[in-house]
Order: C-alpha cells, then structure tokens, then sequence
C-alpha cells in the first residue's frame, strides 16, 4: 500500500503538474509522481504529504535552500503547510485523487495519488542545488519538471512510456487532470 501526490499550480491562465526525474535506479527517464509506501500508522493523505516533503528534501518551502536538507526535523515542521494545501484542495475537490489499477488480482495494487493545488516555486534553483551539492546533504539527486496540462494529457494519449509505471497505471488520471483543467480555467 502506497499513495504519492502530483501537485499542480496555476500561474496566468495555464496549469501546470509538478514531477521528478532522478539520475539513477530503476526510475531513471521517467516522470515520477512523489510517493512511496504507506508509513506505520499512517492513511494514504498522511503517506503522501511525508513523501512530498522528504523527495524534496525539504527544499520546495525552505526560505533558505543552502540550508535545507532532509531531516526529520525538518520533514515535521512543513508537513503541516503541505496539510493545508491537501485541505484547501480536498475540501473543494474531494474527487481529485486517482486509484492505481489494481495490477495482479492475486497481489493488487493498493495505491492513491493526490492531485493537490501548490503555491508556484522557481524550481530551477532546487535543481541547481542537487546538481551543486557536493556535500552530500541530499539523500539522492532529483530534478523537478513543471508540464502544463495539455502536455500531460498528451503524454497519456501518446507517450505513456515516458511516465512512471504508477503514474501511468492511474485509473481515471485523464478525467481527473481535465476536471482540474476546466476547474482552473485552463480547458483543452
């Protein structure tokens, strides 16, 4: 059991989705929501706030990024920003999350990710700041990519290899990337 978010922003009249690349393991090449397992005791909501938080290694909220890094701490004082942001965005959208097919009937999938609405950041001064580190402060070396909407949509009509298997086995992720589109403005 797992659950991630793709957190989207709106910026003019265009809407974009926020995703990471990273530079090694099996992922590499692909759009990759944040997310990851279900911690103890912890819902779906919960698994993926965390997860946000710690595959940004802090940095996405930090007002210092040459002091940000991943800690738990740290990870525990913006959990509650990323909260409200998952409130604000549920309690008008509640539907704006996207189960993952099941996959094998003997072992299913049990996977949620969240579509929730982000303050816009400047992502290239985090990317400049994985690629600078030479101290070791970051856990693993990411690069986060803003695609407007229609460009998702795209990618799921004709280049769904180019996302992550979860992310592409979403059920409902066009209807649900559409209703943000229309919702915010920025219909196909």
């Amino acid at each position: 059991m797992g659950a991630g978010v793709i957190p989207f922003t709106v910026t003019g009249s265009k809407v974009s989705f926020l995703f990471q690349t990273t530079f090694s393991g099996r992922k590499v090449g692909y759009l990759i929501d944040f997310g990851g397992g279900l911690g103890a005791g912890e819902d779906f909501k919960e698994t993926a706030i965390r997860e946000f938080v710690e595959e940004t290694e802090t940095m996405y909220f930090a007002d210092d990024l040459q002091q940000a890094y991943r800690s738990e701490e740290r990870v525990k004082r913006q959990i509650p920003i990323v909260e409200n942001l998952f409130t604000e965005t549920l309690s008008a959208h509640p539907h704006w999350w996207c189960k993952r097919a099941p996959g094998n009937p003997a072992n299913p999938k049990i996977w949620r990710t969240f579509f929730i609405e982000f303050p816009y950041r400047d992502i290239e001064e985090l990317n400049r700041e994985w690629v600078t580190d030479k101290s070791g402060r970051f856990k693993k070396r990411r690069e986060l990519i803003w695609v407007a909407g229609n460009e998702l949509l795209d990618l799921y009509d004709h280049a769904p290899d180019k996302l992550w298997k979860r992310v592409r086995q979403l059920e409902n992720a066009r209807e649900t990337i559409r209703s943000i589109l229309q919702s915010k403005g920025d219909a196909r």
